[in-house]
This record gives structure tokens, sequence and C-alpha cells, in this order.
């Protein structure tokens, strides 16, 4: 119900409206910009509603097609400001923050890379033969010393501890130089690999490596393997994230779909949460995104701050493509994502909120 203002009011309305506008403008603005309105998030489920782009702001180009990537990355983070994307046959990363990216694909005649996250000048192919590069891929050389027979040679990863650290896998055996090739060790006590997945742990040296429904703790680099509890139900993990500073040590992605926590020697199931990639990091705090290879729909990442129990959806990721890889720094609270049109998010307080952190792996302009 509206009522009329007294007619000595008048004046002051038609002087003094604009002056309180502005006050009422800069009030809403300081609260939208607060660190903790941003660490708030949104309940899961809870519509987002977009930034709002500055009028003074280029317009960004919607993303049409899949970024460099493509499906199922990996991404590994190896400091503030370098991180690796990983395919089977594309390898991208970058030491400055994304400023700049070296994108890596294997020589003629061979088949898979991987990338040095720390050193994206260096990296590694496989097939027939292992083959590295030191400035990006201009050059291949042998490596030094030859490997154990039995290829073909699938690259996994160049450790984000230590350049020099290599693990792939020949012949169903996992792989490892601690050298930069100048020797081998095929890495004992491990069944036939078939399909692994490897990742970093939160301490140095330390990996993850699953095959099957076996799951395994690599410490000093594979010199001492550590069977952990098999996933419930025979199933096997097609994601690892190892966890830190909560109830629970090592985060999992089910081949049935399903989350699981290893808390001790037992898995927990975890539900609420979206059905795409995972990452995990200090403070127990775990990730997870949409995925799903879509433009067009929005990311979405949601965190959990108490074990899975709870979960909660972020800010400030894109419209119009889904968040395909996460990845955490070890003890840390950053994370990044990897959006399917190519663009890279980062989060530096706990997955609660995240920026654009570069564009650069976008296969078109934009």
């Amino acid at each position: 119900m509206s009522r009329s203002l007294p007619a000595g009011a008048m004046r002051w309305v038609k002087v003094g409206a604009i002056p309180v506008a502005a006050v009422v403008i800069g009030i809403a603005v300081a609260l939208a910009s607060s660190p903790s309105s941003l660490g708030r998030g949104h309940a899961l489920g809870t519509p987002v509603p977009p930034t709002p782009t500055p009028a003074s702001a280029t317009p960004v180009q919607s993303v049409t097609q899949a970024g460099v990537l493509d499906k199922s990355p990996q991404l590994v983070a190896a400091g503030s400001q370098s991180l690796a994307g990983l395919t089977v046959n594309v390898a991208a990363a970058t030491a400055d923050s994304g400023k700049t990216w070296i994108k890596l694909v294997p020589p003629a005649g061979a088949s898979g890379v991987a990338i040095d996250p720390a050193n994206p000048q260096r990296g590694i192919s496989g097939g027939s033969s292992i083959k590295v590069t030191t400035d990006g891929g201009t050059t291949w050389k042998p490596v030094l010393t030859s490997p154990p027979v039995g290829g073909p040679y699938v690259p996994l990863q160049i450790s984000p501890f230590d350049g020099n650290v290599w693990f792939l896998v020949h012949g169903g055996k996992l792989l490892r130089t601690r050298d930069g090739s100048a020797s081998w060790r095929d890495v004992p006590g491990l069944p036939a690999l078939n399909a692994p997945v490897l990742v970093a742990g939160q301490a140095f040296g330390q990996f993850y490596l699953a095959s099957g429904a076996s799951v395994f703790s690599l410490i000093d680099n594979g010199q001492q393997v550590v069977p952990q509890p098999s996933l419930p139900a025979g199933e096997s993990p097609i994601g690892l994230a190892a966890a830190s500073g909560g109830d629970g040590t090592l985060f999992a992605r089910g081949s049935s779909g399903a989350l699981y926590l290893l808390k001790g020697d037992k898995w927990s199931a975890l539900t609420g949460a979206p059905a795409g990639p995972i990452a995990a990091g200090a403070n127990g705090i775990l990730v997870v995104g949409n995925g799903g290879a879509k433009l067009g729909s929005p990311g979405i990442v949601a965190y959990s701050t108490d074990g899975g129990a709870n979960w909660r959806q972020a800010t400030g990721l894109p419209y119009d493509q889904s968040v395909e890889a996460l990845a955490g720094l070890p003890a840390s609270t950053t994370f990044s994502a990897y959006c399917y049109g190519g663009d890279v998010y980062t989060s530096t307080n706990g997955g609660r909120a995240w920026n654009l952190l570069s564009r650069g792996l976008r296969t078109t302009s934009g």
C-alpha cells in the first residue's frame, strides 16, 4: 500500500533522491563484495545466480566446442603457479598461473604423453619406446638408458614433487625412474595393472595407485608399496584424491559412480554430491564437480568440510561449460578446475568461491 508524502517533503525528495540511491547502491556493493559473503556458498541444489558482468568489461564469447583437453582429463597441481592437464595424447601445463601454456602431443610414431607440471618445457611420450623433450616438444630425444623390455610404454605421470620422477605402465607393470631415465625399476609388490589410476598424495613423494579392485599407497616414489582396503562390493576406483586434516585419508569415485571416503581401514559411502570429478585438500575438504562433458550448461562444484555429511554448492563457476577435472594442492585449501570448454578456474578458500584463472586452453578464441 502506498501513501502520499506531505507537500513539504516533496522538495526534499526531488533534491535528495539521487544521493540516497547512491548510498543504498554503495552499501549493496560493499555487502556483495564482502569476503565473508563469498565464503558462505549455496546449499547444494539451490540455484546460483549468475555473477553480473561489469558494464566496462569486454563481453566474453560463449564456448562452442570442447577445449584442448577434451573429455576425461586429469589435473595435477605442483605449486601455487604450476598446473598440468593430461589426457591420453594431449598434455598442457602452465608455470605462471595460466598466463602462458605449453601444449604437448606425442611425436610421430609415438603414443601417450605426460608433462612436468613444474616445468612445462619437459615431457615424455610412450609407445614402442620412451622419448623425452626439454624444449616444449620442438625436439624429442631417446631416454638416457633403455627401460626394461616389454612395450608399449604408457605414460602415467611426471611427479609434481620432482620432475625427475616418471611413472609409466608396460606389460601390466608399473615402471618408474627417479633420475630422469638414468635408471629404471619395475615397482614390485603390485598385481598386473589394467587401466590404473595414479594420483599424488599429501606427503612429498607419496602416491596412491588403483587398478581393478586393488588400492595401494606408494611411499617414497614407490620404494614401499602398502596395500589399502578395497572399495565395497568389489568396485573399481575410477578416481582418487588424497585428503588430510580430517577423518578421511582417501577419497574415491567407484566404477558404479558412487563416492567413498576411507576412514581408518574402512570405506564409507557418501551421497548428495554431483557425479563428476573429485579432489581433496587440507582440513578434510572434499570437492566434486558435475562432469558430463557439456557445453551450454553451468559448471557446478560442491564442497564439504565435514567428511561428506553435508555438501554446499560453490559460486563463481562458468555458466556455459561443465567441470571435467579438479585438483588440489597438497596440504592446502587451494583448488583448480578444468572446464569442458577449456576454461580453467581456481579457488583459494576451500572450493567455496571460484575465479577464472585462464582461457588459454580453449580451442577457439573468445
